[in-house]
């Protein structure tokens, strides 16, 4: 049981109907905390949603690290997994996070069980969501919403500050959201390589 198959699965069985609407992306490995840690899966449509795969042959190691950045920034969160990890799974997730168990079938098919469903998050980060946008784009809306002039030589970090500090979550969330959705050739289409 590994990664990219059971990626690939989740894609063809759990979120097809996902891929088939013009107004949602689906990516891969969707970078968090500036790149530092991984979503497996994000889905951007109305909300920003986030699925976190661990297989028989992962071990938990990172999930704790991985946990606090899905709780910054998604307003969704699921894990994917088996049954061998699903007990110590429970005991470390928030209660809001979905989980799906994966069940195998025939000749290396897989198959999804959505074990618990996902609630709402209610304590994102601001400086989390900010983290999702490129430089250019925090310049952008520090210069168009706050009407700020921004100097080049200023670090990304001030300027996620800057947006943190200045927008509520959910607000924010919703700026980064279409912007992240507007990027130009961005990889968005993993079902066509699954």
């Amino acid at each position: 049981m590994r990664d990219h198959i059971i990626r690939a699965a989740f894609h063809q069985d759990v979120l097809k109907k996902e891929h088939l609407d013009h107004h949602t992306f689906v990516v891969d490995e969707l970078g968090l905390k500036n790149g530092g840690i991984r979503a497996d899966i994000a889905v951007l449509n109305g909300s920003l949603v986030g699925y976190e795969i661990k297989t028989e042959k992962d071990n938990l190691y990172r999930l704790p690290a991985q946990i606090e950045a899905y709780n910054e920034v998604f307003d969704k969160a699921h894990i994917i997994t088996g049954q061998r990890h699903l007990s110590k799974i429970e005991a470390m997730i928030p209660a809001w996070w979905g989980i799906y168990l994966i069940e195998p079938g025939q000749d290396q098919h897989y198959r999804f069980a959505c074990h618990r469903p996902a609630g709402q998050n209610k304590s994102k980060s601001t400086f989390g969501i900010a983290q999702l946008l490129w430089k250019k784009e925090a310049t952008e809306i520090i210069a168009n919403n706050l009407k700020l002039k921004v100097s080049q030589k200023s670090r990304k970090e001030e300027l996620y500050n800057q947006l943190a500090e200045a927008f509520p979550a959910d607000i924010l969330g919703s700026i980064t959201l279409q912007y992240m959705k507007s990027r130009a050739d961005w990889r968005t289409d993993p079902l066509q390589r699954a």
